[in-house]
């Protein structure tokens, strides 16, 4: 299906006639994910957040490391996840025929690579059967003058993601999961980074499951390239 679009002038320049081409993107069976699943990708993704925010501020290089992820979310979609000196809470706040609302914060100060980060509130919207995933949280760091309980040094910083989840239709009925989408960080409301980022999961069956995630983030050629690799 094709729409024509109409030619607009914005300050003086004219934008051509042009046309949308409407077409099926990656799919799949639903991926099903249930509520310690949509838990764990809550925990995973704000913790990948801190770390695009470690690097907006450190740059890429400074910020060159391994760093340890680990968590436990219960059957009720609440748990926990710590990285490096960091524990990012989740709690289900709504699952109802429309979707799952999950809230993520951290008690108290946080710690990565001698950056502090608090204050964080998050929200995760999950469609019913977890296709669709959208996201935003704000949070404060601090690298510099942070005594206080209103550090000086304080900056702020939030993130905005939406991710589309799926099954791998030729391995039923065994069970894979996909996703693909993007977040963006921002500071004081204005954007800093974009990132592309996929996984896989699998899940446990009769062995230990494990997600596998690569988020890379999307900047012009002479800009620097930031990877993570989870």
């Amino acid at each position: 299906m094709k729409k024509s679009v109409l030619s607009i002038a914005i300050a003086g320049a004219m934008l051509a006639t042009s046309s949308v081409a409407i077409a099926q993107g990656n799919t799949g069976p639903s991926p099903d994910l249930t509520l310690p699943e949509k838990g764990a990708f809550s925990c995973i993704e704000q913790s990948l957040s801190l770390l695009a925010a470690l690097i907006d501020r450190q740059g890429c290089t400074a910020s060159t490391g391994n760093y340890t992820l680990g968590g436990d979310v219960e059957y009720d979609g609440d748990g926990s996840c710590t990285i490096d000196d960091t524990t990012v809470n989740v709690v289900t706040l709504a699952d109802t025929m429309r979707g799952t609302h999950q809230g993520t914060s951290i008690a108290g100060v946080g710690e990565i690579d001698d950056v502090d980060f608090f204050g964080l509130v998050g929200n995760f919207w999950y469609s019913k059967e977890g296709e669709i995933m959208y996201a935003d949280a704000v949070f404060q760091l601090c690298l510099t003058n942070c005594a206080g309980s209103v550090p000086p040094g304080a900056e702020n910083y939030d993130e905005h993601v939406i991710k589309d989840f799926y099954s791998d239709p030729l391995l039923l009925p065994e069970r894979l999961v996909y996703d693909q989408g993007l977040e963006v960080i921002t500071k004081n409301n204005w954007p800093r980074k974009k990132y592309r980022q996929d996984s896989e999961y699998y899940p446990p069956n009769g062995g230990l499951g494990y997600v596998q995630i690569d988020k890379v983030s999307i900047a012009p050629n002479n800009a620097p390239q930031c990877y993570l690799d989870f």
